[in-house]
């Protein structure tokens, strides 16, 4: 019971972090700012509430059936965590070099459109949060208190984004876009740590002679 208990909170915090970071609300808020400049002050307000209802609904969604369709896949866990830890370390290296999916943004999307894509997806809910939620999901395997803790942890993940990117003309005028471009590097580092892990434990699982040679 006790190592139950201590698994789901190792589950949580990696969810509650993996997800924070990927959905990257600091590095958003400039991004954010750009697509609804054309928007009221209302309009605004109501596309970030959109997109995160709708990018929270992707993860939950993706976190209950990413079991099942991997099941019917035959895919196995070590698989999915080699293949997604390679996913978030290419996610990781863009936060590290600058890149961002802004720059195959159209501005020319309609304005209601932009609280869904890209905004929703795949600014917020991208490949790696989805591909995150359903690794761990599938760690979890039949735990219902794990995934209890799993789905906890992507509310409070995403009801933080949400704090800041509701508030993101404030805190833009505090941290400018220099200081959004370093918490985002310094959130692509916290990723790049999650990624290798996630890839290690991968390998190890899937050959265990790795694990005798010391890697």
């Amino acid at each position: 019971m006790a190592f139950d208990s201590a698994l789901s909170y190792t589950l949580f915090i990696h969810a509650l972090v993996g997800v924070f970071v990927i959905v990257n609300p600091f590095g958003n808020i400039p991004i954010f700012i750009s697509l609804t400049s054309k928007l009221t002050a209302i309009e605004r307000r109501n596309a970030i509430i959109k997109s995160l209802l709708i990018a929270t609904a992707i993860l939950l969604v993706f976190a209950l059936i990413g079991q099942t369709v991997f099941s019917l896949l035959n895919v196995t866990l070590p698989s999915l965590r080699m293949a997604g830890g390679l996913l978030l370390l290419a996610i990781a290296f863009d936060m590290l070099m600058g890149r961002s999916p802004a720059s195959k943004i159209d501005e020319s999307d309609e304005r209601e459109a932009v609280a869904v894509t890209p905004m929703a997806t795949p600014l917020l809910a991208g490949p790696g949060a989805m591909s995150t939620v359903m690794i761990l999901m599938n760690e979890a395997a039949t735990n219902d208190l794990q995934k209890l803790s799993i789905f906890l942890a992507i509310l409070l993940a995403m009801a933080a984004a949400f704090i800041i990117l509701i508030n993101s003309e404030l805190l833009y005028s505090i941290i400018k876009k220099d200081g959004s471009r370093v918490l985002t590097k310094i959130m692509g580092i916290l990723l790049a740590t999650i990624a290798i892990e996630m890839m290690v434990n991968g390998l190890l699982k899937a050959f265990p002679v790795l694990a005798g040679i010391g890697i």
